[in-house]
């Protein structure tokens, strides 16, 4: 059974993300509190190769608290235009809208940090509908895709 959550009104495979499918969160947990335990903001504070302390920590808290049930249970970007605009016209996502592929600058943006495979997988919707394109990815997730090897500006492998 496919998990219907996971559409990213964007065209975004959200099973694919690493806050969905990873341990990041609970380390980042750990982490967090193994760093709360020793005082670790004492012991960094002296060495200027540590860098700021204090990013390293909002990161870390970020880290922590982003694990994602996926788009369409509310996941992911809690100020995303283009689930915004999928909610106002009651579609599920661009795949379904009448003006798809928009010129919406958040879209246009998105589509380039993803090398455009959002817009690949909102066309392979279109033709094959929810269920079988989820099924495609999941396959695709199991045989090792993850997100980050096509976003833009990030090196994998």
């Amino acid at each position: 059974m496919v998990n219907k959550n996971l559409i990213g009104c964007c065209g975004i495979y959200c099973g694919a993300c690493s806050f969905y499918r990873s341990n990041i969160p609970e380390l980042a947990k750990k982490l967090k509190e193994s760093l709360r335990k020793e005082r670790f903001d004492k012991v960094a504070v002296p060495f200027d190769w540590v860098g700021n302390y204090r990013e390293f920590k909002k990161w870390v808290s970020f880290l922590a608290s982003a694990k994602c049930g996926g788009c369409q249970a509310g996941g992911g970007n809690p100020f995303c235009p283009i689930r915004r605009c999928c909610r106002k016209k009651g579609v599920k996502s661009c795949a379904e809208c009448d003006d798809f592929p928009c010129n919406k600058k958040y879209f246009v943006w998105l589509s380039e940090r993803y090398r455009k495979w959002n817009i690949k997988n909102l066309q392979r919707m279109k033709e094959i509908g929810y269920e079988n394109w989820l099924q495609e990815m999941e396959k695709e997730v199991k045989a090792g895709f993850v997100t980050g090897t096509i976003i833009k500006g990030i090196k994998y492998g």
